[in-house]
């Protein structure tokens, strides 16, 4: 089985490696879909409760190299949404690592789920995230893991309000450490597919309230990875989502 016997090195020195001149770069492509349900947008006056739902797909392309750990992301959101995690129920990621789920959480605080395929080693580790509202700022992504061990950790997804002229929020995460590597076995995300929003007790989490004239939202994501050898980099993705 593989271990990540440098990830201690490498991640103190993750800043600074530069990969000598005659080196192949590793490459890992990224692909991100997103869908907006429903399609018609809101107004100012009368949003619209959506739910959005999509996928992630990553596959490294150089030869020889294993597949990377995905360390982070960001994610640009455009204009014409609001995120309203303020006015719901929340749960601290502190209160569901202590008791290790979100059975603990008020149930309303409960804003979606994901299921993915993550490798560790050849064993797919099985990861299943629930989301919870953290309140105006933060989004919850309680992680589990089931191989090689079970591991179970709230990440936090944290949303700025952007006054950009495009994007509206910006998303940004950071995987911790324990479920970068479990048991000495790095996890490597190969796919991830999501719905959050609209549930019935808070159907205005997540709002529109306005459509592009050109029909779509525009949004970019983008992955932090780091290779075996210590290499890190990133790959960004860009898209649209359909409105009317």
């Amino acid at each position: 089985m593989r271990k990540l016997a440098v990830l201690p090195v490498a991640l103190a020195a993750a800043a600074v490696v530069a990969a000598p001149a005659a080196a192949q770069v590793p490459e890992t492509t990224f692909e991100a879909t997103a869908k907006v349900t429903p399609k018609k947008a809101g107004t100012k006056k009368n949003p619209q409760g959506i739910q959005i739902s999509g996928s992630l797909k990553f596959n490294t392309v150089t030869q020889g190299v294993e597949p990377p750990i995905i360390t982070g992301g960001d994610v640009l959101i455009a204009k014409g949404g609001t995120y309203n995690g303020g006015k719901y129920k929340s749960c601290s990621g502190a209160k569901m690592r202590r008791a290790q789920s979100t059975d603990v959480c008020p149930k309303t605080s409960i804003m979606g789920n994901g299921r993915g395929v993550a490798l560790a080693d050849t064993v797919d580790a099985k990861p299943t995230v629930t989301f919870v509202n953290g309140g105006k700022n933060v989004l919850w992504a309680f992680t589990t893991l089931y191989n090689p061990a079970l591991v179970q950790e709230p990440i936090a997804i944290k949303i700025k309000k952007l006054s950009s002229s495009k994007w509206g929020y910006r998303a940004s995460f950071r995987v911790p450490k324990i479920l970068q590597v479990v048991a000495g076995v790095p996890i490597t995300l190969r796919s991830f597919n999501f719905k959050i929003g609209r549930k019935p007790y808070a159907r205005d989490f997540l709002v529109t309230t306005s459509c592009p004239k050109s029909k779509k939202y525009p949004y970019e994501a983008t992955a932090f990875y780091l290779y075996n050898d210590g290499t890190t980099a990133s790959k960004k993705y860009s898209s649209t989502v359909a409105c009317s």
